[in-house]
């Protein structure tokens, strides 16, 4: 699988369960997400958008995504639902056929943009910015099931590292 090939499986409804851990001493959350992504096109007002925020040249895109997301987390046992959520997620060709730039825009935070990298099966996504560090891995167990790790590092020294299961909701053939 390629990496193109890798952001066409991602594609679809997705039902996720997530623990989180900050550290230190802060109490471990459990929760649940749907996720749904879909595909866009480059001419997509979204993705032109993103794309003029950095100077990004569309006609550059390996892939375009909209993931959309809506979720409840547990502490201590009392459940708090997050608002809906949506992530325009775009992947920019470059020299290296298995690591780029990203751009990513999640609802009224600042745009950012990251390095992808591809190997073995598995897909990391880091963002820096002044003031923290993220690192996410994602990888297939088959094509209805994925697997997500995170790691954020906060220059304030706030630490969280979650894994999440995912499974499709409608079930991808293998074909």
């Amino acid at each position: 699988m390629d990496i193109v090939n890798f952001f066409e499986t991602v594609e679809g409804s997705w039902f996720s369960q997530r623990t989180t851990h900050f550290l230190p001493g802060q109490p471990s959350q459990t929760g649940q997400t749907m996720l749904v992504v879909t595909r866009l096109d480059s001419s997509d007002l979204r993705v032109a958008t993103l794309c003029e925020k950095f100077s990004a040249d569309r006609e550059q895109l390996i892939f375009a995504l909209c993931i959309q997301q809506e979720g409840q987390a547990q502490t201590y046992g009392i459940s708090q639902t997050s608002p809906q959520r949506t992530t325009i997620f775009v992947g920019l060709k470059s020299d290296d056929a298995v690591a780029g730039q990203f751009l990513s825009q999640t609802d009224k935070e600042p745009a950012v943009t990251g390095q992808y990298q591809y190997e073995d099966d598995v897909l990391t996504l880091t963002t820096e910015t002044s003031e923290l560090r993220s690192e996410e891995r994602l990888w297939f167990m088959n094509p209805n099931l994925r697997m997500r790790t995170s790691l954020l590092k906060r220059t304030d020294g706030l630490q969280m590292a979650s894994f999440c299961s995912e499974i499709r909701r409608i079930p991808k053939s293998d074909s």
